[in-house]
């Protein structure tokens, strides 16, 4: 279409110009006196010509669809669709362009994608020596106070994180860089964090005394947090901070970063999302203290999106003795849900749970870093190694825990061994005596507490979107969930997120419980690097070419979305950004959700999804995990007009061998509610 047309479009009633399309007032109606007496009532917009896909239980297209105000009161072929039209119905001719749903993200981060001025490493690798000057440059440009903290974020935990100009691990990296500032690095997947000695040392008890983050205050006061400290060869603190560590630390407010900044820039949210062809999304992790951002969004008519909010509340901020208050809880959580009840667009009424943590190790630090998510057998304990000529991590065999030097340094006990016997325990077997202890992994709190916090909501009416990562998270996940599932739902009320393994068995009673599992199908690629924080320390491999055989439990059991499917379960789709990238990247993901390759070959390929699945988890089955599918999810009548126009048919694309390019689509035209909010740029 020519640039002319597109003036002539902007002045459309009802429209704004689209890439491709004609929109104008219907010159060609039907004669009204030619109609019957029941006649069909004028519709004020008619779309023809198109490519629309509904997302409906058959997985139609079709050519044309109707709107009035906010609903869609028509969707079929091109000469059915004439009825629809009166004189001032304005009539969209969309020349074959593809129509979506508008998109679901069901579990994202949004104040995550809101671009301020901040220390950013935006996951770009870098060894310890480059980390230093990254930090030391950011403090000097933001001019950090000394004694405040300095956020960097965005720190990719997988890649590089080398030793490099003397500096070994990432306390010292971070020392070099102040020694006056505590500093949190913040990885980019909200999981693995790590801080300086000045940082260690505002760790405080329980008392609120501070006594600092040592091996002694780890040995005692501190214990439960152990499982998720790193630590050098000498048993101290290696920098490594991760899950809700630095809350002992007081750095809570520095996770969250510039809240006012954000609420100034709160327009960004929907603003984004909309030009990525998103109209819903999950708050994956509400906080109250973000309350002011959504305030803002609704005071300046900005929110352009429907939003749930999973409301998170550490349940280690309620603990007494041990025991998790999980009344004092919901309390909480029923006035925040009450609060949103009466504002159009947003609902609070779902909590958010962590099972588990990350399933990812460092095998960099000395002794490697275990990973800590539940696992249902016990992790290996790799042996890595640095090649002196290129730097990278070498994979030089397994620790036998059987074996005579670990049964001694065992039954001593590792803590008891001291520095100077832990020293030649690493001269005469080559690894550090740590290596000798076994672990799945832990859960963030217990089974019991995990079964009683869904429970509780469950009967105060709220859903519960649980993290989950390893197979005996997902598994934990799902008893609690069975345990309050009744009946028979036709999607269950409760989600889980991630599910980065699972269990066959666990498979099975995922679908029959109709449990929405929220995938990031950008990570279910093979990434050599990051695969080498994961994968040796599930299964035994000979190299870490080895890490890719078929007959792996991981290459067989990661991100099961196939399997998961054709049980007659609900794969759904949520970026989680910002951890990997802020880009929230819908259509990156369904490209791998089918693909599963991101240029080194596909990970287990028989997991892909066909590409109507794949719209499938970011349209209807994410409005299913939304609870919301009675209004959207499909362009179905009766529904919502939440629709997007593209400027390729990726459908067409994923049939004739062009899956590749799906990552590269643009949205032309996001519609919400009815109305025109997004147009792309001429």
């Amino acid at each position: 279409m020519t640039k002319p047309l597109y003036r002539l479009l902007a002045l459309a009633v009802l429209a704004t110009a689209l890439s491709g399309c004609q929109d104008k007032p219907d010159s060609t109606a039907p004669d009204p006196t030619a109609q019957s007496a029941a006649a069909t009532p004028a519709a004020q917009r008619v779309f023809i010509n198109g490519a629309i896909y509904t997302a409906d239980g058959e997985q139609r297209s079709v050519s044309a669809m109707a709107i009035s105000g906010d609903e869609i009161v028509f969707v079929g072929d091109d000469d059915a669709a004439a009825a629809w039209i009166g004189e001032d119905t304005v009539v969209t001719d969309l020349q074959g362009r593809r129509v979506l749903p508008g998109l679901h993200d069901a579990h994202v981060h949004p104040v995550g994608i809101i671009e301020l001025e901040d220390c950013n490493l935006d996951n770009q690798p870098v060894d310890l020596a480059e980390l230093a000057a990254f930090a030391g440059a950011c403090l000097e440009r933001l001019q950090v106070p000394p004694g405040q903290w300095l956020l960097v974020k965005q720190w990719n935990f997988a890649q590089d994180n080398k030793p490099a100009d003397g500096l070994a691990t990432l306390r010292q990296a971070l020392d070099a860089a102040s020694t006056e500032h505590p500093i949190l690095l913040g990885g980019s997947d909200g999981h693995h964090n790590a801080t300086n000695s000045a940082g260690l040392a505002l760790a405080s008890n329980a008392a609120g005394e501070q006594v600092g983050l040592s091996a002694a205050t780890l040995a005692g006061e501190f214990r439960d947090f152990a499982p998720f400290v790193g630590l050098d060869a000498s048993g101290e603190p290696n920098g490594e901070v991760h899950e809700d560590t630095p809350k002992l630390l007081g750095a809570g407010h520095a996770i969250l970063g510039n809240v006012e900044g954000m609420v100034e820039e709160a327009g960004q949210i929907p603003a984004r999302f909309n030009s990525l062809g998103i109209t819903s999304i999950l708050d994956a992790a509400y906080n109250p203290e973000l309350a002011p951002l959504y305030e803002a969004l609704v005071d300046r008519g900005l929110l352009t999106l429907r939003v749930s909010l999973a409301q998170h509340y550490d349940p280690n901020d309620f603990k007494t003795d041990g025991v998790v208050d999980v009344n004092a809880i919901i309390e909480q959580a029923q006035a925040t849900r009450e609060k949103y009840a009466a504002i159009p667009h947003i609902k609070a009424d779902m909590l958010k749970f962590f099972v588990d943590g990350v399933i990812e190790g460092n095998p960099l630090s000395t002794p490697p870093t275990l990973p800590n998510a539940a696992q249902l057998r016990d992790y290996y304990q790799p042996h890595f190694g640095l090649d002196e000529d290129s730097g990278d991590v070498t994979f030089l065999g397994y620790i036998d825990p059987a074996s005579d030097a670990c049964k001694a340094a065992l039954q001593q006990g590792i803590a008891a061994l001291g520095q100077a016997r832990i020293d030649s325990f690493i001269t005469v077997n080559g690894f550090h005596p740590a290596q000798c202890q076994r672990s799945n992994g832990v859960l963030m709190q217990n089974a019991d507490t995990v079964r009683d916090f869904v429970a509780a909501g469950a009967a105060n009416g709220f859903r519960v979107h649980l993290h989950a990562i390893g197979d005996r998270a997902v598994r934990t996940a799902v008893d609690a969930i069975a345990a309050v599932t009744t009946d028979k739902p036709v999607t269950n009320r409760h989600s889980i997120a991630h599910a980065q393994l699972i269990h066959p068995d666990d498979i099975a009673r995922i679908a029959a419980l109709h449990i929405p599992v929220a995938f990031t199908y950008a990570w279910a690629v093979r990434d050599y690097w990051y695969d080498a924080t994961v994968i040796p320390f599930i299964d035994q491999v000979g190299s870490l070419d080895d890490m890719y055989n078929p007959d792996n439990y991981y290459m067989q059991q990661a991100y099961p979305a196939r399997t998961l499917l054709d049980a007659g379960g609900v794969p759904a789709a949520g970026s989680d950004a910002p951890v990997d990238t802020a880009d929230p990247r819908p259509f990156q993901n369904i490209e791998k959700a089918v693909t599963r390759d991101e240029g080194e070959g596909p990970l287990n390929p028989a997991e892909g999804l066909d590409i109507l699945d794949a719209i499938d988890a970011y349209t209807i089955n994410g409005a299913r995990l939304l609870q919301q599918e009675d209004i959207t999810g499909s362009l179905e009548v009766g529904k919502q007009a939440d629709f997007i126009v593209l400027d390729r048919d990726i459908i067409a694309l994923a049939k004739d061998g062009g899956i590749d390019a799906v990552s590269d689509t643009e949205v032309l035209e996001t519609w919400f509610a009815g109305e025109q909010v997004y147009s792309a740029p001429l």
